[in-house]
């Protein structure tokens, strides 16, 4: 985990989307929420069926998001119709992703991993309470 956290979330059993294009970013995360319990899914490595399927199956997601995200509007819209607590990761303009994704959280790369662990406490499915 390439940022320390205070007050780290306990995620216990939730699996956790991790849609990121850079592979040293997204195992980064992919460490990060298993140092929290969760269980990280990579959405490069599934298939075109299975990436169908993952909105019904995690409790949070973090999509990475550039000038080029066109590719990832129909995931955003599905985690959204899920009701699936999502951040948005971007090293682009933030004013631009604001207005297209109005309401969403959106993290500037690189991300603040104490922001990270906030959100997660603050809003997240996975967290242990919040599961049924």
């Amino acid at each position: 985990m390439s940022g320390s956290a205070e007050n780290l979330p306990e995620l216990t059993g939730g699996t956790v989307l991790i849609a990121e294009s850079n592979p040293l970013i997204a195992l980064d995360l992919a460490e990060t929420v298993v140092a929290w319990g969760a269980q990280p899914l990579l959405y490069n490595d599934l298939s075109a069926q299975q990436q169908a399927d993952v909105p019904g199956t995690v409790c949070a997601a973090l999509v990475d998001l550039s000038q080029f995200h066109q590719h990832q509007a129909g995931l955003i819209d599905a985690l959204r119709e899920h009701n699936v607590p999502t951040v948005l990761t971007t090293a682009w303009q933030l004013d631009i992703i604001g207005r297209q994704f109005p309401g969403m959280t959106i993290f500037e790369k690189p991300v603040n991993y104490q922001a990270l662990a906030n959100w997660f406490a603050d809003s997240s499915e996975c967290l242990p309470s919040r599961q049924l």
